[in-house]
């Protein structure tokens, strides 16, 4: 195999963990056999790389499937950082191994394909075409890592409102509660009042009981009376 031929390091960019694209050059299999080839890293699963790369070709060519061999095929593209007139295909592959993707891209022109040894140019232009291909996947996981934490955000948020909300209400059953002691207080002392009103109206019917009382005790006595007296 060829030494690797280290065509450029991106800067490390911090957030939550150090995302890093390093494109250098190696020899792999492929549906042409072995053959020269550019790989990196990129820290996103398959499937979105996948998507960044669709989105990324879309704009100077098609791209195809080859199911057989599993390789996405961009045929006689031209691409400016590599050669302004002569057409390339770019054939590649994506693998994922746990939080990491290995994207490997071969750049065939006519019927070689591009290495440092014979196209060293060319090939550092491929590098700079990848470089940018990888900061937009770099791009894309930290606009959906902070998707993520604005959704976790809403919902802390969310649940401040709820508590807020909660909090209000409670202070609301608090002045209604204190409203409806005071007005129990107000009403124990009139309560307190009127019961000692009624004791003194019981006093006065009580007395005006013993003297109805009185006059019933009195009724036909004085006429027996006189009626006792006049038979004596």
């Amino acid at each position: 195999m060829k030494n690797l031929f280290l065509l450029v390091i991106l800067s490390s960019f911090v957030l939550f963990g150090t995302l890093s694209a390093q494109v250098v050059e190696t020899e792999m299999p492929m549906s042409d056999g072995i053959q020269s080839a550019l790989e990196v890293d990129l820290m996103t699963d398959s499937k979105q790389s996948e998507k960044v790369w669709k989105k990324y070709v879309k704009k100077i060519g098609k791209l195809d499937w080859d199911r057989k061999n599993k390789e996405h095929v961009l045929f006689n593209v031209i691409i400016t950082d590599i050669d302004r007139e002569y057409p390339v295909t770019v054939f590649t592959k994506f693998s994922s191994a746990k939080d990491i993707t290995k994207g490997t891209f071969w750049f065939k022109m006519d019927s070689d394909y591009l290495n440092s040894n014979d196209d060293a140019e060319k090939l550092r232009g491929a590098g700079k075409w990848i470089q940018a291909y990888a900061y937009d996947v770099e791009k894309q996981y930290i606009s959906d890592q902070l998707k993520g934490e604005e959704k976790t955000l809403e919902g802390f948020e969310n649940d401040l409102r709820k508590l807020t909300k909660k909090n209000e209400n409670l202070h609301k059953d608090i002045k209604k509660a204190k409203d409806q002691i005071a007005k129990a207080e107000r009403e124990i002392e009139d309560n307190i009042k009127d019961q000692k009103d009624k004791n003194k109206e019981i006093e006065t019917q009580k007395n005006q009981v013993v003297i109805v009382k009185k006059s019933l005790d009195k009724v036909g006595k004085k006429s027996l009376d006189k009626n006792i007296k006049k038979n004596k």
